[in-house]
């Protein structure tokens, strides 16, 4: 069979452009947030002046500190993970703002909430597995899965699901230690981080079999490439 090629710098913008989407059209679904998404989801809902984007700056970094102490070391490079986070939280602004809020309190609200629910976690799942298939470093949370499960020879749909879990009990205990209620947790929550890494690890595949990505900015692809290597 013979693979489609594609621009990785429009798979890319794709990726962006789907994962921010995603983050929106699943909080109208209101079955619970993305367990990644949720931390900076409560903290923006407990301060008035925080946007979902800017406590998603705080989060990431956060992420970020840790990472690189469990990788036991810092490169230039490893910024360029927070290029793609500043896109994603601004675009995700930027949907917020442009994307009607469809009423849900129709006869027909529940399976309108469930359509929401799966059309975010299906993009969700294919955004991050798109980010994976080119040269750019995802946002910190997928570049730390992808990083840390090359450097000690995890399974990388292992370590997914395990870091989703870790996220989704941390996700609980703040919602209950700042709201003392389930904000931004629910059920749908619970499902993605079950079922995250398999549908992640299911769309990768699906790429790789059909498309091969084609790099337009070769020195910049070398150089992350090269740089940001374990």
């Amino acid at each position: 069979m013979t693979k489609k090629a594609i621009s990785s710098e429009v798979l890319y913008l794709i990726g962006l452009a789907s994962l921010s989407f995603a983050v929106n059209i699943m909080e109208q679904a209101d079955f619970g947030m993305s367990m990644i998404v949720s931390p900076a989801f409560i903290l923006s809902k407990s301060v008035s002046f925080l946007t979902y984007g800017q406590a998603e700056y705080i989060v990431a970094s956060l992420i970020f500190i840790l990472f690189c102490i469990i990788m036991k070391k810092f490169k230039v490079a490893y910024l360029s993970s927070f290029i793609t986070g500043a896109l994603y939280a601004t675009m995700a602004d930027v949907w917020k703002v442009i994307l009607p809020v469809y009423p849900v309190t129709s006869q027909y609200a529940f399976f309108i909430r469930i359509t929401y629910f799966c059309i975010g976690l299906i993009l969700s799942a294919l955004a991050i597995a798109m980010f994976y298939k080119t040269y750019f470093y995802p946002q910190i949370y997928d570049f730390f899965v992808k990083q840390v499960a090359t450097k000690y020879n995890i399974s990388l749909q292992t370590f997914k699901t395990g870091f989703d879990c870790t996220f989704l009990i941390f996700s609980v205990l703040f919602s209950l230690l700042v709201f003392h209620k389930l904000v931004g947790v629910g059920i749908g929550t619970v499902i993605m981080a079950i079922c995250n890494g398999t549908l992640i690890n299911y769309f990768k595949n699906q790429l790789d079999k059909y498309f091969v990505c084609v790099s337009r900015l070769n020195r910049l692809a070398k150089y992350l490439e090269n740089e940001g290597g374990i």
